[in-house]
């Protein structure tokens, strides 16, 4: 049980970017765009297309210039602080993130530093997954005069009128909305929020690689949580699941917000939902427990099918009974992968940054992001600013690692995530890679 509890976090980060995926302005979900099943195909973690989607940077929030342009930039040093949630009244967390981050800084530092500068990492603050001390927390590390905030990981977004209102960068996983429409946030894959008339092809790309590239003629039912945003957001992932020609069977939201307790109903329902048979697929968009629970009932009703989830995948659950031959999907390449030379380079960091943190999804995230501003700031040379830095970032910036994280590019993925995504599945005490980082397209609506 404190293994469930340990990677609860990354299931509620990523419950929360698939259910909230695609709902138009007034919060209503939108009919998706019609694309031919045989045009959706993989493509290489970048050079994915943008469907000619286009983001103008000045119609983006928080784009004034800071008061303070060299805040916390020295000779020497540059002074980072981080925001997350590392504990919780339910007991998930980020936790790792601030030690993710740590090692990558520390290797930079190893390496001589961002152009000569040390990275002075003062730590990440905990907001305990409440609003008000989220916001008191942001205010905390503006008066540690941070140059910016890595990495930012948390569920509210009240951080971001101290952030905004001080012009202070912030790097993280873009699972709250201060990551979306604003000029100064940047998540490792983009904003996971998108709004208005976009859409990608990500969970179809998904679903059909399940199937060898070809899920012609295939069905699935996605299960989501019973609240307005998941509502909306199921009926966004099924729009993309029906963009490569599956059909999709049952798109309900039957989990009660606090998790399911009793599974009779739901698994009758799935069981027979495809013409009276079970569906190819089920895509569950919950809670970890309730994703759990789902999944082992399924299985002992005899289910064959594939069992589909965004939050199962954590090194600390490798022999977990409740999800064998259940798939993840995950948005950059899973940490198992040591044959591609980033993510080695990132579990020889680990082992000697932070030898006893589990190589988890918070742990990456937090590593990625500190990659990411170490990158942006080498970028912008010696004479490192907080407005030379935006302006870097915001002008036909991308950012990609190579074979593990997905191409981001800026300012466009202030509006949207990358289409990009991997699948594993959990196989006795280990996880097998079954479709490695690969990108479909943006769609405009």
């Amino acid at each position: 049980m404190r293994t469930i509890r340990l990677v609860a976090a990354a299931a509620t980060a990523l419950a929360v970017i698939a259910s909230a995926v695609g709902c138009s302005s007034d919060g209503t979900p939108q009919d998706g765009p019609t694309v031919a099943a045989d045009t959706v195909k993989a493509g290489p973690p970048s050079g994915w297309s943008d469907g000619g989607y286009t983001v103008d940077a000045a119609s983006l929030k928080c784009g004034q210039t800071a008061s303070n342009p060299t805040r916390g930039v020295t000779d020497t040093e540059i002074t980072i602080g981080g925001l997350a949630y590392l504990t919780s009244a339910s007991g998930s967390s980020m936790a790792g993130t601030e030690l993710g981050a740590q090692a990558r800084f520390d290797r930079a530092n190893a390496e001589g530093g961002v152009n000569g500068r040390k990275i002075n990492y003062v730590g990440t603050l905990d907001d305990g997954n409440d609003p008000a001390r989220n916001s008191a927390q942001a205010k905390a590390l503006v008066d540690k005069n941070i140059f910016a905030a890595v990495p930012v990981m948390t569920s509210s977004a009240n951080y971001l009128d101290t952030f905004c209102g001080e012009t202070v960068p912030f790097f993280g996983w873009g699972f709250n909305l201060g990551f979306c429409q604003t000029s100064i946030g940047f998540g490792i894959t983009g904003c996971q929020f998108p709004e208005g008339d976009v859409t990608s092809t990500t969970y179809g790309l998904m679903i059909q690689a399940m199937f060898g590239g070809d899920a012609t003629g295939k069905t699935t039912a996605l299960v989501g949580v019973d609240n307005d945003s998941a509502r909306a957001g199921l009926k966004q992932l099924g729009e993309q699941i029906r963009s490569v020609g599956v059909k999709t069977v049952y798109e309900e939201n039957p989990i009660p917000v606090a998790g399911i307790t009793d599974t009779t109903a739901v698994v009758n329902a799935l069981m027979t939902s495809n013409n009276g048979a079970p569906p190819d697929v089920v895509l569950y968009v919950a809670d970890f427990n309730s994703v759990i629970k789902m999944t082992a009932a399924m299985t002992a009703a005899g289910y064959e099918g594939k069992n589909l989830n965004p939050v199962g995948y954590d090194p600390r659950l490798a022999g977990f009974k409740d999800l064998q031959k259940s798939y993840t999907i995950v948005q950059w390449q899973p940490g198992v992968d040591t044959d591609v030379p980033a993510i080695k380079q990132l579990t020889e960091d680990f082992a000697k940054y932070a030898p006893d943190q589990a190589i988890s999804l918070p742990a990456m995230a937090g590593y990625w992001a500190a990659d990411m501003f170490i990158q942006a700031a080498t970028k912008v040379g010696p004479d490192l600013t907080v407005d030379k830095l935006l302006k870097v970032l915001n002008s036909d910036y991308s950012y990609y690692v190579e074979g593990a994280v997905p191409e981001t590019r800026w300012p466009l993925n202030h509006n949207i995530s990358a289409p990009c995504a991997s699948i594993v599945q959990l196989n006795g005490d280990k996880y097998d890679i079954t479709s490695k980082l690969s990108c479909g397209s943006l769609i405009k609506k």
